[in-house]
């Protein structure tokens, strides 16, 4: 679940309340359309209509059931778009968070070589001969995220392969009309225009899910590929002609299919006009920096490294926190000590890399952007919902057709409406979708070597208090690497709106942040102390305890001190006399 509440909100807005709106009453119009449908079932089998009874209760069925779901995914887009302190997706595998099945554009590795090389693998480089043609008409579309790219890239295909296809059958017509192919009183250009329209039909049928990378579609138009098709557009009627007149007669179709294909062609390309518009307004918002502000130093200090690493972890990383959010932890903080010649010197090395809570941003769409993503989403509800009742209208036509050709005459304009209504509805989906986050990537490296020795002081006889101490000698070499990033994911809805994976778009210098850090980091050295102190608590203690000492100290009696004195001047007048007593022979 991407819902973990707290009570203070991210500022995150649901972004499809107006589709959600559009789709809940399509869907309420499909469903009272289909329930009418059903309704009139009675009475068609009442007049003896039993077929076009059949076939109006199994569009009703089918309307009513189409209806309800709509109405449901409206109605799901509307409600409350749940989101917890646990949003967006991390960038690549959260060791704080392990259980989550967010999904991750990233690994950790990869995120490291970005920030070290000034690069972002975002961008990929495109390897077909159409995505390379795109990308040069378009150089800013590489900058976009793959989603865009991809929508891009299919919609030029969809439509380009259209056109060429139409040329194609074009050039069969002008063979034709001019002697060429002699296919004068034959059917076989009405074959070929219905081969055409039910091909260009299952290629904009694909185009339903318009988000699937180029490259992995097997989409591609090669010099080979276009030689190949011009050449069947000139030998197919030749061959179906001669088919026709020597081998088997082929049947004719009572179908005039320049109609469809120019409506065809009419919704190809006006969904790749309001799509391709949606993409170059977006284009102006890229902005492609891979920039990374860095600091390396080398410090001689009097600490332990493990000091230092709790230092960095518990505070000055934690200080980064966004409405206490634990940050993203891509790499664990887990130093390792190696010691030499016993425990008096060693080396040690730590790395982490960390990405703060992302804080949602505002995309500056353009006026023009808004209006043409609002015509887009009602445009393809209006497509769908015409389609379907064009669908539902039919009941008396498809029980008059005698042929199934005709059936196919029947079909294929709502097939058309419901397929391109389908498309545009998918691409408008995207630019509601679409959402933008700013955050810190900050990378620490820390390696070195210490030293121990002891310090000892008050080991005087006349000191009473007495302080000993061992006394880390560090050289440490530290590297940050630390960057404001500006990432974008596209959200759905449902239990998992924004857990789908988030790409980087741009690297920005973060001088001030990191000024913070080392800043920081100064104040922790400048508070460590070698040798042990005694604070003011301590003097206090220890005052008492001298008076209480002086109190309680044992003093002689006031009569003893004439007696004391008069024996001390006794045994200096006899130490006088022996002095002065003449010697005897």
């Amino acid at each position: 679940m991407s819902y973990d509440y707290g009570s203070q909100s991210l500022g995150i807005a649901n972004p499809f309340r107006f589709e959600g709106a559009l789709i809940a009453l399509r869907g309420a119009l499909l469903g009272l359309t289909g329930l009418y449908s059903l309704l009139q079932v009675a009475g068609l089998v009442n007049r003896g209509r039993e077929l076009e009874g059949w076939i109006s209760a199994g569009l009703g069925l089918l309307l009513l059931v189409w209806g309800l779901v709509a109405l449901g995914q409206g109605l799901f887009k509307l409600f409350r778009f749940y989101v917890g302190r646990s949003v967006p997706a991390s960038l690549a595998r959260n060791h704080v968070d392990s259980t989550s099945k967010e999904r991750h554009a990233y690994r950790s590795d990869e995120l490291h070589d970005m920030l070290m090389g000034r690069k972002n693998t975002t961008f990929k480089e495109p390897q077909s001969l159409f995505s390379r043609l795109v990308h040069s008409l378009m150089p800013r579309l590489l900058f976009m995220p793959p989603v865009y790219r991809a929508l891009t890239e299919n919609l030029l295909f969809s439509l380009s392969v259209s056109v060429f296809m139409l040329l194609a059958f074009a050039l069969a017509w002008f063979a034709s009309a001019t002697g060429l192919a002699r296919l004068d009183n034959t059917p076989v250009m009405a074959w070929l225009g219905v081969i055409l329209t039910l091909y260009l039909l299952k290629l904009w049928l694909n185009m339903r899910n318009p988000f699937r990378h180029f490259s992995r579609g097997g989409m591609d138009i090669s010099l080979l590929r276009i030689g190949l098709l011009l050449a069947l557009a000139i030998l197919l009627p030749v061959l179906l002609a001669y088919v026709h007149r020597h081998v088997q007669a082929i049947p004719r179709l009572p179908i005039n299919t320049l109609p469809y294909l120019l409506t065809l062609l009419f919704l190809a390309a006006l969904t790749s006009a309001l799509g391709l518009y949606l993409v170059m307004q977006r284009m102006r918002l890229a902005s492609p920096q891979t920039e990374v502000s860095e600091h390396r130093n080398n410090w001689q200090k009097n600490l332990m490294p493990r000091e230092l690493f709790i230092h960095l972890d518990s505070h000055i990383l934690a200080n980064r926190r966004f409405q206490e959010i634990p940050n993203r932890i891509y790499q664990n903080f887990d130093p390792s000590l190696q010691q030499e010649g016993g425990s008096e010197k060693g080396a040690f090395t730590g790395r982490t890399l960390v990405e703060t809570q992302p804080v949602v941003s505002e995309i500056a769409h353009s006026g023009g952007f808004k209006w043409v993503r609002i015509m887009t989403t009602v445009l393809g509800q209006l497509l769908l919902a015409g389609g379907a009742l064009w669908l539902a209208s039919l009941a008396d036509d498809l029980a008059r057709v005698p042929q199934q050709p005709e059936v196919l005459t029947v079909l294929i304009m709502p097939s058309l409406l419901l397929i391109f209504g389908s498309v545009i509805s998918t691409i408008g989906n995207a630019f509601w979708a679409e959402m933008q986050f700013r955050s810190l990537l900050l990378e620490l490296s820390i390696e070195g070597t210490y030293t121990e020795s002891r310090l000892s002081t008050g080991n005087s006889i006349y000191d009473s208090t007495r302080s000993e101490n061992v006394v880390v000698r560090s050289n440490i070499t530290p590297w940050f690497l630390l960057s404001n990033l500006l990432t974008s994911t596209f959200a759905v809805s449902g239990n998992m709106n924004l857990e789908q994976e988030r790409y980087i778009l741009s690297l920005h210098k973060a001088d001030d942040t990191l000024a913070e850090v080392l800043n920081e980091l100064d104040g922790f050295f400048a508070s460590r102390q070698t040798i042990a102190g005694i604070n003011e608590v301590d003097l206090q203690s220890a005052s008492q305890i001298f008076q209480m000492n002086e109190q309680t100290r044992y003093q002689p009696s006031t009569p003893a001190a004439p007696l004391a004195v008069a024996a001390e001047q006794a045994a200096g007048r006899l130490a006088q006399e022996e002095k002065n007593e003449p010697v005897q022979g």
